[in-house]
């Protein structure tokens, strides 16, 4: 054992001494210090399920195999993620069968779409899915509620030139009902997307209710996208009054209201990094993951500060 006494020693030699023990205690604490690196843990890749019908239209399905975290990701991951060989089944509660068909579609991730050409949603009806792909087989069905009435709609300013559009829609009085409107803005030249509260809850009642549609960046792939340049320097939230934004209102089943909400809290949690997402993203799929809904629509219609709604 080495002992180092103290006595006599000056000031200055003091301060050098604990200056140096300091760094020899640092030179052995790197010493210990040991890198870790994380293994890999085997990964069981799902198919993923991303399908809707609405009434009088037809079923789109899209497919891809989900990818593990640590991956690199890049075009080549990518492609290889798309699911283009599937046998998807499309089967409703009157007895229909189908076998979709699968289409080229640029404008949307991936380019690939499964899609019914003889069955067409329909109110009160229920979906199922039978998807075939890579020796699995996957499970998912849905139905179809009652359509929203829409009685009214109008363009509220927050400034002079800035604002949101609303609607009104009529409460049923037997039941709730779950809307999920999609909104698409000329201005900001993007594809018809979900508004940004996902799905929300209207209990049942004898009255009408104003919903408030606010302005929402449409979620695209592509990084680096220069599609919402028009709004860069706008007040979050709020559109151009001169802005034409076409709305489709629908409503969802209450399973699909869960899918949806959990999606958008997900969302949430990677917009805010003070934000943790600890309830997980639901799903209705039976061997993979993804969401299958049905949407009862309403007609669309547009709605502008300065020009005549329609």
């Amino acid at each position: 054992m080495l002992c180092i006494s103290y006595t006599g020693w000056s000031a200055g030699n003091k301060k050098m001494l604990y200056l140096v023990g300091i760094f020899l205690a640092a030179c052995l604490l790197s010493s210990c210090v040991k890198e870790v690196e994380i293994e890999p843990q085997p990964y069981n890749r799902k198919v993923v399920v991303d399908g809707f019908i609405e009434n009088g239209r037809y079923a789109q399905v899209f497919l891809t195999m989900s990818t593990p975290f640590l991956d690199e990701y890049d075009s080549v991951s990518i492609r290889k993620s798309f699911l283009n060989q599937a046998k998807v089944i499309l089967r409703s509660s009157l007895g229909e069968e189908e076998v979709l068909t699968l289409f080229m579609r640029d404008s949307f991730f991936p380019p690939f779409v499964y899609r019914s050409v003889n069955i067409r949603g329909m109110v009160g009806v229920e979906y199922s899915l039978e998807i075939e792909v890579a020796g699995r087989k996957v499970y998912a069905s849905t139905t179809i509620p009652q359509p929203p009435i829409i009685w009214n709609t109008r363009f509220t300013y927050v400034t002079d030139s800035t604002g949101y559009p609303e609607y009104m829609i009529s409460l049923r009085s037997d039941a709730v009902q779950y809307v999920y409107t999609r909104v698409q803005s000329v201005f900001a030249d993007e594809n018809l997307h979900p508004v940004r509260e996902g799905s929300i809850r209207l209990d049942a009642g004898n009255e009408f209710g104003w919903i408030s549609v606010y302005r929402v960046k449409e979620r695209r792939i592509s990084a680096g996208s220069n599609y919402d340049n028009f709004y860069k320097e706008y007040p979050p939230l709020q559109y151009d009054h001169r802005d034409r934004v076409l709305i489709v209102p629908g409503t969802v089943d209450s399973i699909s209201h869960e899918i949806i909400n959990s999606l958008f809290d997900d969302w949430g949690s990677n917009d805010n990094p003070f934000r943790f997402n600890d309830s997980g993203i639901k799903s209705n799929i039976e061997g993979g993951i993804g969401l299958w809904i049905g949407i009862g629509v309403n007609n669309a219609f547009v709605v502008s500060g300065e020009v005549p709604q329609e």
